[in-house]
């Protein structure tokens, strides 16, 4: 995790980036007022930001609202090339679906949260399920935990004081103590199972995906407690998910030879 080095930091970038954060798959289209607002920045300092990225190319404003261009996919079209982790997954990730029956996430570590990177769904999908690009509190989920279990000890402990812990259900970890010994527990074992603690009824587990003793990733499956609950995941989605995580870890290195993982 890095280290908080403000004085090292661009204000002016940080502040546009905010502003392209606030659109999402349910604001689409906003008025400078509303991404001022959500992005918690002055109107006047939003308006001149959104004027820059129309210039370029990446938003377009029309009858008061504005909204994302195509364009955008260029910022991310590197990440997603023929050598990256989601690329490489999908095979690995429909055989998940197909064996279990359940969809499938990839997920990465982005400060306190994790972002989505890649999902494949099951015929049945979960109402309000997370998208590409989405993301969600580390803590409170499989995958999550999975790569929180990965961090170097002062890392941990320096996510574990910084991060905040809300509960979403009764089942939430909110007591530090209480999750750092989850932590550990994944650690140990290598997985983590989790029941309802994002959301009511939705359960989860969760693998690392290893590259030369460090997760670059974390593969999970999600379903609902009508059709998994802790001993099923353990018993049956778990060693389909380190299967598949061994698949990918080998096609990620193999993509990637001259890959070298930094020192932690």
């Amino acid at each position: 995790m890095t280290a908080d080095r403000s004085r090292d930091r661009v204000q002016s970038i940080e502040r546009a980036f905010a502003v392209l954060r606030v659109f999402d798959r349910r604001a689409t289209e906003l008025s400078a007022g509303e991404v001022a607002a959500r992005a918690e920045l002055p109107r006047p300092v939003v308006r001149r930001i959104l004027l820059t990225f129309e210039h370029l190319g990446y938003v377009r404003g029309r009858k008061g609202l504005w909204s994302l261009t195509p364009r955008i996919l260029e910022l991310g079209a590197a990440y997603f090339s023929a050598s990256s982790l989601p690329e490489i997954a999908r095979s690995a990730m429909d055989d998940v679906v197909a064996q279990l029956g359940e969809t499938c996430s990839l997920g990465v570590l982005s400060g306190p949260d994790v972002i989505h990177v890649a999902r494949v769904e099951d015929h049945r999908p979960l109402p309000g399920s997370i998208h590409v690009g989405g993301s969600l509190p580390a803590f409170a989920t499989a995958v999550g935990k999975v790569l929180l279990a990965d961090l170097p000890a002062p890392a941990f402990e320096t996510y574990l004081s910084r991060a905040v812990l809300e509960r979403y259900t009764p089942a939430t970890l909110t007591d530090r103590d209480r999750l750092r010994s989850r932590i550990a527990r994944v650690r140990r074992q290598g997985y983590d199972v989790s029941i309802e603690e994002l959301t009511p009824g939705s359960v989860a587990a969760a693998v690392p995906i290893a590259v030369e003793g460090e997760a670059v990733g974390a593969l999970g499956i999600s379903s609902t407690t009508v059709r998994q609950d802790e001993a099923s995941l353990t018993r049956d989605a778990v060693p389909v998910l380190a299967a598949a995580a061994e698949r990918i870890a080998r096609g990620y290195l193999g993509a990637n030879p001259n890959l070298r993982i930094p020192n932690r």
